[in-house]
């Protein structure tokens, strides 16, 4: 085909992006919050220093969303991620009044749940394009990296090792990620991101950032000695292999990498593994939660419109004479909130994978379609590079999809053991969600009119 030129010059469709001072204070507020700069220095603890930044983007956000709001009418997997947001926010603050514990549930729906919840407001307030989302991601990255980087330099120095449940245990150096479980939880949620953002990334020198955290989140998995994190890693590698277009390669490459991961568990983690079907060597962690299964079932059945936020370990003291909280999701949500909390929560849970399936599907569509374009009208130097940097874009939204979609699988695996219901995860997913399907929605406008220009140069 003969290759023909475009009068005007080539350029790339224009997104939105919130005033530089404020992206940057809510990166700023995104590092500290998943570092908790409060916990490392005092005088951050006495300036309250995320609580500063937080309220800095609140403001900031709020007069964005009134001059520039987000239209979820047309944007339906948008919509229904939005309905179940406010159906379980609702279903929480109805729970409070009548919980068991008020005074619990009064605090952890206000450090927990609103806190959270304003981060889905930030990530939709200010998330509108594939440069802010980069910037996102980079900020959430860098802060895990540093976490995970703190526990790999605490293992050789030896410092943030010490001994639970008859083994020696890697842990955090701050609160939020003291706990073995904790820390390999984190760093579990990074490894998707790792994993589908690294063939996205053009850009070698960006790719090559992914891999010291793909080592220290990997470090922090494999010495935690969690049994849970063991399992959410082989489920990691299922969803990977669920996702690739070359099954078969893929597939012995997933079973390679977890041929290769068994030798290097340390002879006392193998044991703790078997341990799931066998006798443990200290602690009888697992008999322990088969009591509080059975516990947390006859709560249920005697109360099914739920005990109250956060009130579970209050009843179960009342009624058994035990302490320990659910150690798993889906009956913290259930004993929580009711089976009316556990319907909203599931309901949540699939309009989010809806809405991430329907981005990459339209994000995949427009990729597609450009390709065919780029090879049909063979364009000039000037605008191919506008087309590849468009689909640069294209290719990282799907890479976060798939991320985000694994991220949402690993929790819910890591549900099955843990307590996560008062945790950022779903926030942090409804917000990328929110996100995914409004720029798709931006960007299929944008990629006609990429298109337009290159029919420019196709003759008549």
């Amino acid at each position: 085909m003969i290759q023909g030129s475009t009068s005007a010059k080539p350029r790339l469709p224009r997104h939105w992006e919130a005033p530089l001072f404020v992206t940057a204070t809510f990166l700023i507020f995104v590092v500290a919050r998943y570092m908790q700069w409060g916990a490392r220095r005092e005088i951050f603890k006495t300036l309250r220093i995320e609580f500063v930044f937080g309220v800095i983007v609140l403001v900031a956000c709020a007069f964005i969303v009134s001059a520039r709001p987000v239209e979820f009418a047309r944007l339906r997997p948008a919509k229904n991620v939005l309905i179940g947001i406010i159906l379980l926010f609702a279903t929480m603050i109805v729970q409070v009044p009548f919980a068991a514990d008020k005074e619990m549930a009064n605090a952890i729906f206000i450090d927990r749940v609103i806190k959270f919840a304003m981060m889905t407001f930030f990530m939709v307030a200010l998330i509108r394009s594939p440069r802010s989302l980069r910037l996102f991601m980079a900020a959430f990255l860098f802060a895990c990296f540093y976490i995970t980087q703190e526990s790999t330099r605490g293992l050789i120095s030896g410092g943030l090792v010490w001994e639970n449940q008859g083994v020696m245990r890697l842990h955090g150096a701050v609160p939020i990620y003291k706990h073995p479980n904790s820390l390999a939880g984190m760093a579990m949620g990074t490894l998707p991101f790792c994993l589908f953002l690294y063939p996205v990334i053009k850009s070698w020198k960006y790719r090559l950032l992914l891999l010291p955290l793909t080592a220290t989140a990997s470090i922090c998995v494999l010495y935690s000695g969690s049994r849970t994190a063991y399992v959410a890693f082989a489920v990691l590698i299922g969803f990977w292999w669920s996702q690739s277009s070359r099954k078969l390669r893929n597939g012995l490459i997933g079973l390679l990498i977890i041929a290769m991961a068994i030798p290097l568990l340390p002879e006392q983690y193998v044991e703790r593994f078997k341990s799931i079907s066998g006798e443990e060597a200290e602690g009888h962690s697992k008999e322990k939660r088969i009591v509080i299964l059975k516990d947390a079932t006859a709560i249920l059945l005697a109360n099914p419109g739920g005990v109250g936020v956060a009130s579970f370990p209050a009843v179960r003291v009342r009624t058994f004479g035990r302490k320990q909280d659910t150690h798993n999701l889906y009956l913290e949500v259930a004993t929580n909130l009711g089976i009316q909390g556990l319907v909203v929560f599931i309901f949540l849970i699939v309009a989010m994978m809806r809405a991430y399936r329907a981005a990459q599907r339209q994000l995949d569509r427009q990729v597609h379609t450009l390709v065919r374009a780029m090879r049909r009208s063979k364009p000039p130097p000037r605008l191919r590079r506008v087309c590849e940097a468009w689909l640069g874009d294209l290719q990282f939204m799907i890479g976060v999809a798939k991320a985000i979609m694994g991220f949402i699988v690993i929790r819910l695996a890591l549900g099955l053991f843990g307590m996560d219901l008062y945790e950022p995860y779903w926030w942090f997913g409804a917000g990328l969600a929110f996100n995914l399907v409004f720029i798709a929605d931006h960007m299929r406008r944008g990629t006609r009119a990429v298109l337009d220009q290159l029919e420019a140069v196709v003759p008549e």
